[in-house]
């Protein structure tokens, strides 16, 4: 007797498809896998036994056949529990305990006790996107059977998701109760959702009751408008200067400035660190290559990954081994992230908004008025020399911030940007897609200054475009602070691209390597 049904196992963040094969035949027992199974598989067939005879069913023991279970593709090496319950769901279809005309269409992903009951997973939100990255026929409903984290289920259910049904089940007696309903067309269970316990942290207040982590800055005006450029244009960004004067609180205040997730983020965040709530990840520099960038056996997740749709910031960027931030180069331009293992190669999304910090000087006293530097000259060169071109060639915004004593001139400092108006304009830009479907027009005269000034800098073809995208978010910024709620209606024809714009551009173009 042969038997199939669909299993899943996770790689990091990612999902793989497994195809259960099982085949019953006469003789002495015998209960095999094979497929490159790993320790946690091979010791499956303890568990399932164990939970098979304890949901009310012969165990597998009882009676004299032999069992091989194939995991397919058979050249893939399978890492974890959730085959589980498709191993035991193709047992008791193979011996008539199951009778189902949607196992082709049903996934099952769980691991079993030994009573039977199926332990909660969080691999919902993988699992559905997984599915919608498929080239699944368009009409098929794929039914997906395990004990989902309930949170996740509420939160999938909400996003109305084409072409999956959730069954959620604690034990195998209730999966197979379930999959007989929905042979009869009658499971149409529907789980309520309430967005009260389900907002993140900025969708829980409104606009007037936040308070502003980037107000209580003083002065740091240059920093904050490239700030809000960055956060508007999804550009990394990069900070030098003497300790003090803001720079870690800077890249700290821009996780309350991104902008709220739109429905289609809802899917990648959750898969990727089971939150609504864009993460900011702040790894120190004495972490290892594979935490920040992934991989290890079995593949976990590194901080880049981890940052997904939200914010890595690195600070003391040249503490940090110059073999990781050299690794950082692809990804950060790529917005995913290759990791090569022996017969296959994994990619994992890192779509982040890049921050670092960094000194002048190892002592950090370069820049800061009458205080003398103790490094030498050799010694600052070996310091920035962990910083490559070509890694600076990643971000869009490189400033350099100057040393403001801020306690003496207090009183007569205020600041011209508040909090309250980036985040309004950083959720416009995006919540209209401004920067993707803005046409632009580019004079002669634009051009020309342009080039002109990109050649006196000696920059490369990507920092050229840098400016050019920069220039274009300054112009879209303008128009919503100057537009109001009508910007809309001025979209409808080409957004002109000034002198000024382009001028203030290039000003977030330095050089920190001098």
């Amino acid at each position: 007797m042969y038997i199939s049904c669909r299993g899943i196992i996770k790689e990091g963040v990612l999902c793989q498809n497994v195809e259960v094969e099982l085949d019953l035949s006469g003789g002495l027992f015998s209960f095999l896998i094979v497929g490159l199974a790993d320790k946690c598989i091979a010791e499956s067939r303890e568990r399932i036994m164990s939970a098979i005879k304890n949901s009310g069913f012969d165990s597998p023991k009882a009676k004299n056949h032999k069992i091989t279970v194939s995991l397919v593709p058979a050249g893939i090496k399978k890492e974890g529990v959730l085959l589980d319950l498709p191993i035991s769901i193709a047992y008791l279809t193979a011996t008539d305990r199951i009778q189902s005309k949607h196992l082709n269409n049903s996934i099952f992903i769980g691991e079993l006790g030994l009573d039977g009951s199926i332990k909660q997973n969080d691999s919902l939100a993988s699992v559905a996107k997984f599915i919608l990255s498929s080239k699944a026929p368009p009409q098929e409903v794929i039914d997906l059977y395990s004990n989902f984290n309930d949170d996740q289920v509420c939160l999938i259910k909400e996003l109305e998701l084409p072409n999956i049904r959730i069954n959620k089940c604690t034990h195998l007696r209730e999966l197979i109760h379930n999959l007989s309903l929905n042979d009869k067309g009658k499971n149409n269970t529907v789980l309520k959702y309430s967005k009260e316990n389900h907002t993140s942290d900025n969708q829980k207040l409104s606009t007037a009751q936040i308070k502003f982590k980037i107000d209580e800055i003083v002065g740091q005006e240059k920093a904050k408008r490239a700030l809000l450029i960055s956060l508007c244009g999804k550009y990394n960004m990069i900070m030098s200067g003497p300790p003090g004067i803001g720079k870690t609180m800077l890249a700290s205040s821009a996780h309350q400035l991104l902008p709220m997730p739109n429905k289609d983020e809802y899917l990648e965040l959750l898969s990727t660190h089971n939150s609504l709530n864009r993460p900011f990840r702040t790894p120190h520099h004495t972490s290892s290559y594979s935490s920040i960038v992934g991989g290890g056996n079995p593949i976990t997740s590194g901080e880049i990954t981890m940052a997904h749709k939200g914010i890595l910031f690195l600070d003391e960027l040249p503490e940090f081994n110059k073999n990781i931030i050299e690794s950082l180069r692809q990804p950060l331009e790529q917005k995913t992230i290759q990791i090569n293992r022996t017969n296959d190669v994994i990619t994992m999304p890192c779509d982040t908004i890049c921050i670092c910090a960094m000194n002048q000087c190892p002592c950090g006293n370069r820049g800061i008025p009458n205080t003398e530097c103790s490094c030498t000259g050799n010694k600052i060169k070996i310091y920035k020399q962990k910083i490559s071109k070509p890694f600076l060639e990643r971000f869009h915004v490189c400033i350099n911030l100057p040393y403001e004593n801020t306690h003496r001139n207090q009183e007569k400092q205020i600041n011209i940007t508040s909090g309250r108006e980036m985040f309004k304009i950083i959720n416009t830009f995006h919540k209209s897609n401004l920067q993707r479907d803005t046409k632009f027009q580019w004079g002669e005269i634009e051009n020309d200054l342009l080039h002109r000034n990109s050649d006196y800098k000696k920059l490369s073809m990507r920092s050229i475009n840098h400016i050019k995208d920069i220039s274009e978010t300054i112009a879209l910024i303008e128009l919503i602070r100057n537009s109001g709620n009508n910007y809309n209606k001025k979209l409808n024809s080409l957004v002109k691209i000034e002198k000024n714009h382009i001028i203030e551009a290039f000003t977030y173009k330095e050089n920190l390597l001098f």
